[in-house]
């Protein structure tokens, strides 16, 4: 099945002069893989939704162009009736599931569709059975890792059995091993397939066609090796640590470094980010700027310790992306001029190339951007300590090295950085050490 967009312009607000895509055309050729690349904040995301028949029904408006599936208006069918063409899996599965666990909502979902009662049974094997992921039946989603999630989504997919499949970062926080199993499954559907992806590496020797959206070409790139700095006091101290049946090696984290900490999906790496900001119970000892963590109050961890979640949309504040940095600017820097504090919001906009979209809220932004966000309003804190659970995910190279540089910059001054990673060469390129977790559960 082809799935075709012509002439599609499209802008997010009415009477904004900035069009998101102009004139586009855009064809993904039957039961081939497509792989579509391109600077963050380009338009990919904004492409797919249209492609799926989410836009402009539920956000902005298209102000001329039309998608054709199979010489259908894909936004003239109804939502049940679209998915046997089209389905599509987002970038946050948080903002894709309906229920509380996957049984649910493969239930959900197949109710949707009039699947008969008799036949939900057989399906709901056949598809978690297909990915590997029967065990997370019954878990509650709110208890699982971002690529736990991500599996339970495409599973959704692969229920629906649509006939093309748009894949948004789908394997950002999922680790190696288990994002080539995945496409090697996607490869044997023989569906067609629009997998926007910044890691074209991953999709080598199994895409039939790569699309530039800005005309960039993808690039894998040589990354900036940082200068070593030399061991430093100890900020975090963890021993015998174990969380929710998970089990952790012994830590130390200096004053002024960054640590990469990698691992398959589900080894603990959110969970651990979460435990020292108190979210979570744990036994061992976590000695935190030379105190035990559970002596602290939640609110004082906050003020030494800053935090970028795997989904930033939980946390924004504010109803703009300039306000969400001057909230940050003006808690920190309170005896500072307000032209001061204008100035500073304005050069951290800059500095990620968000200043031209200081008016947008900013759950308009893409997710790329979006975590460039929540990064900036970290870093326009005055924290001795920042926990970032995939800061580069959705990123392309250059987003990378600009995000990456400013950690290490502010390293020199003293920052303590810990990042979460599946990103290899992220770790190893831009890290003073590098801890690597297991599958450590304890079950």
């Amino acid at each position: 099945m082809s799935l075709e967009a012509k002439n599609v312009t499209f802008k997010y607000f009415e009477n904004t002069r900035r069009n998101i895509l102009e004139g586009r055309d855009f064809s993904l050729p039957e039961g081939k893989i497509t792989i579509l690349t391109g600077k963050s904040g380009s338009g990919k995301s904004t492409l797919a939704y249209i492609l799926a028949g989410l836009y402009p029904e539920n956000c902005g408006f298209l102000i001329s162009g039309s998608v054709l599936c199979e010489g259908t208006d894909i936004h003239a069918l109804t939502p049940n009736k679209r998915v046997a063409y089209v389905a599509m899996m987002f970038q946050n599965c948080d903002l894709q599931f309906c229920m509380n666990n996957l049984e649910n909502e493969l239930l959900f979902c197949l109710e949707n569709i009039q699947t008969p009662q008799e036949e939900t049974a057989s399906i709901i094997k056949e598809v978690t059975d297909t990915i590997g992921i029967t065990h997370l039946l019954h878990r509650n989603f709110n208890t699982m890792s971002g690529g736990e999630k991500q599996k339970c989504a495409l599973c959704c997919i692969l229920a629906l059995k649509s006939r093309c499949i748009i894949l948004d970062e789908a394997f950002a926080n999922i680790d190696m091993q288990s994002a080539r199993e995945i496409i090697s499954l996607i490869k044997k559907l023989k569906v067609t397939v629009l997998a926007i992806d910044h890691n074209v590496a991953l999709w080598q020797g199994v895409y039939d066609h790569i699309v530039s959206l800005d005309g960039s070409a993808p690039i894998s790139g040589i990354y900036d090796i940082p200068t070593l700095n030399e061991a430093g006091e100890t900020v975090l101290s963890v021993k015998g640590l174990t969380v929710n049946g998970i089990s952790y090696p012994d830590m130390t984290f200096e004053k002024g470094t960054l640590t990469a900490i990698v691992g398959p999906s589900a080894c603990g790496k959110t969970t651990f980010f979460k435990t020292l900001i108190r979210q979570h119970k744990y036994k061992g000892s976590i000695v935190f700027l030379g105190k035990e963590l559970a002596r602290f109050r939640k609110s004082d961890i906050f003020a030494k310790c800053g935090i970028v979640f795997q989904n930033p949309s939980n946390q924004f504040l504010a109803l703009t992306v300039y306000d969400e940095i001057f909230f940050s600017v003006n808690r920190w820097h309170k005896n500072e001029s307000p032209s001061m504090k204008e100035e500073k919001t304005m050069e951290f906009l800059r500095l990620f190339d968000l200043e031209k979209y200081k008016k947008y809220s900013p759950y308009l932004l893409s997710q790329g951007q979006q975590r460039r966000l929540a990064v900036l309003s970290m870093i326009a804190g005055e924290q001795e300590m920042l926990l970032l659970d995939e800061p580069t995910y959705g990123q392309d190279y250059e987003n990378i090295r600009t995000i990456m540089g400013l950690l290490l910059e502010k390293a020199k001054s003293g920052l303590t950085v810990i990042f979460s990673t599946h990103n290899e060469k992220v770790a190893q390129d831009f890290s003073h050490k590098v801890i690597r977790l297991g599958d450590a559960r304890n079950e």
